[in-house]
């Protein structure tokens, strides 16, 4: 026989009203029907379960959190969004004495649910006090506030009058518990931005998070920096394996055209892919001046109508070698090695312009076409018939052609990757890289069209499937 020390005086039920979380739900035809009823009928009920088989209980008290929310992380939206929680029943139950009671395995039994459903109080005088402030979520001033007369009494004095005597102190006690919250979760916090399982924007975004944050900003920013380091270690070993090349995609259009849109929008479809097969892919959206300054190891790397100019040439290069990884200069500290698996670049010129602007290029003919073999797509933005349309261009090596700065009204441009004009002739470079495929796409098709190629340069990551079910 257990000892009856074993028997809590005590206990919360948690669980949703959903038939198959009820063991007797199931087996009685009329459960389900009994979960659709109120708080009052279901506790009930489940008071008579517990004294059926010897128990006694002298306070009862439940209440249906049909209004709770929660904040998730959407990756698509790259925003937090709200989601409702499923409506589920809390109950508070109290027993006359120990021997009036049972087991937590034996009441979770009596009660129909998991035993991990069926919690016993906390140590402390107060805990069956907190117990029953969590109903209303009196304490929780994060939480929806739930009406007192919303609990249902079946055993006990009323909860109103409960409410009105401790609701004071249920309030002057929200400020230490958040602490002692904020306490409790920093640890658990902590580990999760090591794992890669909460970033910064997250942090930043989401008020649970930012406490905790602000009351430990630099432990937590030590481990955020970490995180970002072992993963861009783990990238570049990754890259000098073989599992991976980084795959270069430029978005040229005019101003205004859309550019920035579709790139976010090939980004976001990129990451989400990854995401589905476990992978946790990030994006680093580049700053103007000293780009890579912020960069922590993100998969994903934004460079948004940043100038040739921003970096020299040399570094270009090492920056877009798809099977190398390279140190890379920042402001106040280079970088180890850099090795994203996508890099997007978006100008409104076309990418061998773009990078004839760069910085200390020396030996211009090799550098530029050095620069257009490191690309694996090129998508022009242009309208057509009053809607956006996208030339995706696969780069490859092809016969030598010649790229010419002249004189030439803008009437005679020819669009494509070596189609640049000039209002001044400074001369000509002949090229051996450029488009080997031309297609015109819509928006959609055109991202499907990209994110097949960067399948094939990630092989270690199943994103085909995605890019041939998103098609």
């Amino acid at each position: 026989m257990a000892k009856q020390e074993n028997n809590p005086t005590s206990i919360g039920v948690t669980q949703y009203l959903d038939r198959e979380y009820w063991t007797w739900a199931v087996i009685d035809p009329n459960g389900a029907a009994l979960l659709q009823q109120d708080a009052e009928a279901i506790l009930a009920y489940l008071v008579q379960r517990l004294e059926a088989s010897g128990g006694e209980v002298v306070e009862a008290y439940g209440i249906i959190h049909d209004k709770d929310e929660r904040e998730v992380w959407s990756e698509a939206q790259q925003a937090l969004v709200m989601e409702p929680k499923p409506a589920h029943l809390h109950a508070v139950i109290k027993f006359k004495n120990r021997s009036k009671s049972a087991p937590i395995a034996r009441l979770a039994d009596l009660l129909g649910v998991e035993p991990q459903y069926v919690e016993k109080p906390k140590a402390g005088r107060y805990a069956h006090d907190n117990m029953l402030s969590y109903l209303t979520h009196a304490k929780y001033s994060d939480k929806h506030q739930y009406a007192p007369a919303e609990v249902a009494t079946v055993r006990g004095p009323d909860y109103l009058g409960i409410d009105a005597q401790r609701r004071e102190t249920w309030l002057k006690g929200r400020a230490h518990l958040k602490k002692k919250r904020v306490a409790e979760d920093f640890e658990d916090m902590r580990d999760r931005v090591l794992q890669g399982e909460i970033t910064r924007d997250q942090i930043m975004l989401t008020d649970e998070l930012f406490d905790i944050y602000s009351r430990h900003q630099r432990e937590i920013d030590d481990a955020l920096s970490a995180y970002g380091q072992r993963r861009a270690y783990r990238a570049a070993a990754n890259l000098r394996a073989g599992a991976f090349s980084t795959h270069v995609v430029f978005v040229h259009g005019d101003a205004g055209i859309g550019k920035t849109r579709f790139a976010t929008d090939f980004i976001t479809a990129s990451i989400n892919a990854a995401n589905a097969h476990g992978e946790r892919w990030q994006v680093y959206r580049a700053a103007t001046g000293n780009p890579l300054d912020d960069w922590r190891g993100e998969e994903v790397l934004l460079l948004d109508d940043l100038r040739a100019s921003a970096m020299d040439a040399n570094d270009w290069l090492l920056l877009l070698d798809p099977y190398n990884a390279s140190p890379a200069k920042a402001r106040y500290r280079n970088k180890g090695e850099v090795a994203p698996r996508l890099i997007v670049i978006t100008a409104t010129i076309e990418p061998v312009e773009f990078f004839y602007y760069a910085r200390q290029k020396g030996n211009v003919d090799e550098a530029l076409d050095q620069f257009i073999r490191r690309l694996a797509s090129v998508v022009k933005v242009f309208r057509a018939d009053d809607i956006n349309r996208y030339l995706v261009q696969h780069i490859g090596r092809i016969e030598p052609y010649e790229w010419h700065q002249c004189s030439l009204p803008a009437a005679e441009h020819t669009p494509g990757v070596s189609g640049n004009v000039y209002h001044q002739r400074v001369g000509s470079r002949e090229l051996t890289y450029g488009p080997e495929t031309s297609a015109e796409h819509d928006a959609e098709s055109a991202v499907v069209e990209l994110l097949s190629g960067l399948a094939v340069r990630s092989p270690d990551v199943p994103l085909a499937m995605a890019a041939g079910g998103a098609s």
